[in-house]
């Protein structure tokens, strides 16, 4: 079940994914320019665009939420209950936000640690489905669909495609 919150976290998350998004979209104009096919520019100017891009919109949809939540506080008269009420929400939602975000965080080392020796496509689907489940998914067929799935777009993107050498497992 998800909390409601006011969209302060969704107005603060978006602006700093909005810069990360901005600094590293300036940081690939130092990366070298190939003429002939792809440039090594291409992938992560895309990428960073596309992070603004919805970045920007997750800033709008909190403060459209901020917007409605003071709406419906001015409508109930600004009860202290509501507002009390709403702090303990919020106050709990963002522990669980930074709780998750350390552990993310927390798994995105361990992963970095692992892939040499694991491999891309054994460490990949491990990380996804840590991810998932560390964001409440418990369906596991929908974790080991999407851990799998995923890895296969990715190692066929990377790998085929752009002929990325990806780590491999020593046992095959």
């Amino acid at each position: 079940m998800q909390e409601q919150t006011d969209g302060r976290s969704d107005v603060i998350v978006g602006l700093i994914l909005t810069g990360v998004a901005v600094l590293f979209f300036v940081l690939s104009f130092s990366l070298p320019v190939r003429r002939a096919g792809l440039s090594p520019t291409t992938f992560p100017r895309f990428v960073t665009t596309v992070m603004f891009v919805l970045s920007v919109i997750l800033v709008t949809q909190g403060v459209a939420k901020y917007r409605r939540f003071r709406a419906d506080l001015r409508a109930s008269g600004g009860a202290a209950n509501t507002r009390n009420a709403h702090s303990t929400t919020s106050q709990t939602a963002a522990r669980r936000f930074a709780l998750r975000l350390i552990l993310l965080s927390l798994l995105g080392i361990g992963y970095t640690r692992v892939i040499g020796a694991l491999g891309f496509t054994v460490a990949t689907p491990l990380m996804i489905a840590g991810t998932m489940v560390l964001f409440d998914e418990r369906k596991w067929y929908r974790i080991v669909l999407v851990a799998v799935m995923t890895t296969v777009i990715l190692y066929s993107l990377f790998r085929l495609l752009f002929r990325v050498p990806l780590p491999r497992f020593d046992l095959w």
